[in-house]
């Protein structure tokens, strides 16, 4: 800026300044235009001659009269920088440097003369390929002048546009200015309340040392030790449990299992044996040919687990998310929760049932918009006239209830306390955010709600044993403490949580005291409606590389399908016979023998809205079929039968 004015009298600089408190560090000064190096002579400074201490003041100075030219410097001598402001700076005539008396008129700001209108047209341009509508444009260039500088106004334009429908869809849509309904919670249909949590214990569970033969008419405990080895647990240290229709009178659980062991002999626990993903009954002789999926590998594992259809009849869904859809169809009121992140378990038929909400581990997070955001979003997302683009319309919708409907969910869950502790882990975490979650059926007008959690860690291919002593004993506290906390709701009869993970691991170890990939395990399902205190399926009665099961270094070929507890669990909900094959899509490939009677299982199930007798037949339009250049091979061993309940030690 040229010095002197027309008649020859020296600039001043006027400006409004704003600090948040005493000493914030905000220093405006000037820059000689005609020296170098240029530095800057502060004029006034927060810390020593200009206070502002929470409120505007206004203040001048005068450049001095040899300097030709110069710049008008501001800056923040405080590090790290506080809340320092200034407005209205601009040139005037006057003989002195003062703080006091000073008018400072205030300054519109240059945008508001066209320049943001430039800039939301061009980010449109970039960003949206022009489709941004004119009331759109509008509210985004009120945002920017609104916003106190260019690069906060740049900064709020690009956040605003990227929320548009226009940024997301390639149609267009007119708002009718009016604003949306606030979302809402629908009304509960009065019908019983039921909850299934699903518990994934990634990486492979050794569940042969979770579920250890104790008592056994042939000596399988024996066997255990010498196929098992160094990893094989001694009797003194196992949690005996008595079990009837098996190979053994009883087992024994793993040693930090006390309070499984106590839910076991309560009858609100059960064991799956021998369970896992099965294409259909297969034998260890042709398991390779008949077997339609990638074994041994987690990332097939863990989707063939989670989704129970190996022939991707319903694809892309869930064994839950497929419950779900069914319930849904039938009236009820459903909610699916992921806690930490999307599991395929929940989802559904696009369009069927609402979609699931991930939560975290401490519930639902807290969405951080600016000011300038938070304002606008609601103007950019009004109801649209008809006409207007349906995806467009979709958008806008969906976005506003996902917000909205966050955010009544989250003010529930912070209001609810728990009456007892969860251990503090990732695993107690989660299980009391469920517990949380399930405090709020009633204000979410929930009948049904689904739940996925998973806890990570159990690829055990080194130190098994004392992996499991830590991970176990953290699934039993946590478990325990889930428990109580459904007692102490009155819920633990409407709440059932299923275990699983990818697969069990060798019986036999490897070289660094660990164990590998396996197949067929054992599984936990716990409830107030589960008639616990059995062992369901069949145990191996050999364990050894000659049992009828057995492939090398102890692999189990499974003998219970995972459609056996899942089943048990949709009749357990309500859904009925006609709607069980769109629960398990590949359930006509088992026969009675393979799949247990859900009353074997529970001793409370709601009846479907049409009761009939559970039969397991083949569908009307089978799945597609292996196909081998050789007639395949039928299973040659007789399946494994249901066990009825066991006494309770």
């Amino acid at each position: 800026i040229q010095n002197l004015d027309t008649n020859g009298n020296p600039i001043v600089v006027k400006f409004r300044y704003f600090g948040q408190g005493t000493k914030n560090g905000g220093c405006i000064g000037y820059v000689n235009g005609t020296v170098e190096p240029n530095t800057q002579d502060w004029e006034f400074c927060d810390d020593y001659n200009m206070e502002s201490d929470g409120t505007w003041i206004s203040c001048q100075f005068v450049i001095p009269a040899e300097v030709a030219s110069f710049r008008i410097a501001v800056g923040d001598k405080r590090s790290p920088a506080k809340d320092a402001y200034f407005d209205d700076i601009q040139i005037g005539t006057g003989d002195a440097t003062t703080c006091s008396g000073v008018d400072v008129p205030k300054n519109v700001p240059p945008g508001q003369e066209g320049y943001s209108n430039t800039v939301v047209d061009k980010l449109s341009t970039l960003l949206t390929a022009g489709r941004l509508g004119s009331k759109s444009k509008s509210i985004i260039v009120d945002a920017y002048d609104s916003a106190g500088s260019a690069d906060d106004g740049l900064i709020l334009a690009q956040q605003l546009i990227v929320t548009t429908s226009e940024f997301h869809t390639t149609n267009t849509a007119e708002s009718t200015d009016q604003p949306r309904d606030e979302p809402t919670l629908p009304q509960s249909t009065g019908k019983p309340y039921r909850a299934v949590v699903n518990l994934f214990l990634a990486g492979g569970l050794d569940s042969f040392n979770m579920l250890v033969p104790h008592t056994c008419s042939n000596d399988l405990y024996g066997s255990y030790l010498d196929v098992r080895q160094q990893v094989a647990l001694p009797k003194d240290r196992l949690l005996r449990i008595s079990a009837a229709d098996q190979v053994c009178s009883s087992f024994g659980l793993h040693p930090e299992f006390s309070a499984m062991k106590t839910l076991y002999n309560d009858g609100d626990l059960l064991f799956f044996a021998n369970t896992g993903a099965m294409s259909q009954p297969v034998t260890k002789q042709n398991y390779n040919q008949l077997t339609n999926m990638q074994l041994f590998a987690h990332n097939h594992m863990q989707r063939e687990t989670r989704r129970v259809d190996p022939y991707d009849i319903s694809s892309g869904t869930g064994v839950l998310g497929r419950m779900t859809d069914v319930l849904t169809k039938h009236g009820h009121n459903t909610d699916s929760f992921s806690v930490g992140g999307h599991s395929v378990t929940l989802s559904g038929i696009p369009g069927v049932s609402d979609t699931q909400m991930i939560v975290s581990s401490s519930g639902f997070p807290e969405i951080y918009l600016d000011d300038g955001v938070t304002n606008d979003l609601p103007k950019l997302h009004n109801n649209t006239k008809a006409g207007s683009s349906i995806f467009a319309d979709s958008w806008s919708a969906s976005l506003m209830e996902s917000i909205g409907i966050n955010e009544l969910l989250r003010n529930e869950l912070n209001s609810v306390t728990t009456t007892y502790e969860f251990p503090d882990s990732s695993l107690g975490r989660s299980l009391e955010t469920i517990a949380k979650l399930i405090a709020t059926r009633e204000v979410r007008g929930s009948d049904v709600d689904t739940f996925y959690v998973s806890k990570g860690g159990f690829d055990t291919h080194s130190d098994v044993e004392e992996n499991l002593n830590n991970l176990l004993g953290d699934v039993n506290d946590a478990l325990a403490a889930f428990a109580n906390e459904m007692k102490s709701l009155n819920v633990w009869n409407n709440v059932t949580l299923i275990q699983t993970s990818d697969f069990a691991r060798t019986l036999n170890p490897n070289g660094g005291d660990g164990t590998d990939h396996a197949w067929g395990g054992n599984y936990i399902m716990m409830g107030g409606s589960v008639q616990g205190g059995q062992v369901l399926g069949k145990y191996p009665e050999d364990i050894t590389d000659d049992g009828q099961f057995t492939l090398g270094r102890g692999r189990m070929v499974p003998t219970t399908p995972w459609e056996a507890p899942f089943c048990g669990i949709a009749s357990w909900l309500g859904i009925g016979a006609n709607d069980m094959d769109e629960v398990c899509p590949n359930l006509f490939r088992f026969n009675s023998s393979y799949i247990i009677s859900p009353e074997v299982m529970f001793t409370e199930i709601i009846p479907p809205s049409t009761r009939a007798p559970i039969t397991f037949t083949p569908a009307p339009t089978a799945a597609p079929v292996v196909v081998v250049s050789t007639p395949a091979p039928v299973a040659s061993t007789p399946a494994p039968v249901a066990s009825t309940p066991a006494p309770v030690a």
